[in-house]
């Protein structure tokens, strides 16, 4: 071999270890990168994990007391009251009684029959009774009449016939009664409205055709809010924002799509979006 051959033969050898050189270096950076990716991928999923943890926890908590508070209304107040009820049913019999006492004894009487009534009402949205045995149209349809009985604002409920309904598990029911139950509140105690309803159809998830879904739609004609004026003016109260946050931790917990929609003219409009497999 000549000397110009073997100065080509080393130029040849010297490219090739610079090329085998580069590819390892690019190798070596992209497995660096991988690696950071996939720990930075392991610390979000951890983070997710301990959030949703400890959103589960906070509602577990909340439902648990919720409980204990109905448990306890039932057991004292209510059982208060019908004793009440009924010494002035027997009062009410005596024949030593004057006119004006028996009518102030009916008054007694009304007053404490409809904060029983009241109290049955407010242990009922406590904790739905019959939770795991209804369905939850049923558990709806009660939310919206008993709303419309007490609040005197209309309620209104339809819901679409589907098999999908079916499929809703007991903890999910919770989760959709509590988000509908929240926005019927909001609606009646901070938006003004005269009227408020409640949607249930099936529909297909808008970024997979091909996977169907149940979504629930409440909506309100009331005043509406701004979420930039909700903090710069105080448009809804601390309780609301507060509502708000737990109707997004439940839904993020169903794994549901949360969206409000609100302005004055149209009022606020609620939708959930749970995949049902």
């Amino acid at each position: 071999m000549n000397p110009a051959e073997t100065n080509l033969a080393v130029f040849q050898f010297i490219e090739l270890l610079s090329i085998i050189s580069i590819l390892c270096l690019a190798f070596i950076l992209f497995l660096l990168s991988y690696i950071k990716s996939r720990e930075k991928n392991r610390n979000l999923e951890e983070q997710n994990r301990k959030e949703r943890l400890v959103t589960e926890t906070i509602t577990q908590v909340q439902e648990n007391e919720r409980s204990r508070i109905s448990r306890d209304l039932h057991d004292t107040v209510t059982q208060d009251i019908r004793t009440a009820l009924l010494y002035a049913h027997k009062l009410g019999e005596s024949k030593n009684l004057s006119e004006d006492e028996k009518s102030l004894l009916q008054k007694i009487q009304k007053i404490e029959e409809e904060n029983l009534k009241n109290i049955r009402n407010i242990i009922r949205n406590l904790t739905p009774s019959e939770i795991e045995s209804a369905s939850i149209t049923r558990l709806l349809s009660e939310l919206c009449e008993n709303t419309s009985e007490r609040s005197g604002i209309a309620c209104k409920f339809y819901a679409e016939e589907t098999e999908l309904l079916s499929k809703i598990t007991t903890e999910q029911k919770l989760h959709i009664f509590r988000i509908i139950q929240e926005s019927i509140n909001n609606a009646i105690k901070h938006a003004k409205a005269s009227e408020v309803s409640v949607i249930v159809r099936k529909e297909n998830d808008s970024t997979d055709a091909k996977s169907q879904g149940l979504l629930f739609m409440i909506s309100d004609d009331g005043i509406g809010f701004s979420p930039i004026q909700e903090e710069s003016q105080d448009i809804i109260s601390q309780s609301t924002r507060l509502g708000i946050k737990g109707m997004k931790s439940r839904a993020a917990l169903l794994g549901a799509k949360f969206e409000i929609k609100s302005d004055e003219e149209t009022g606020t409009q609620v939708k959930l979006f749970l995949p049902v497999k």
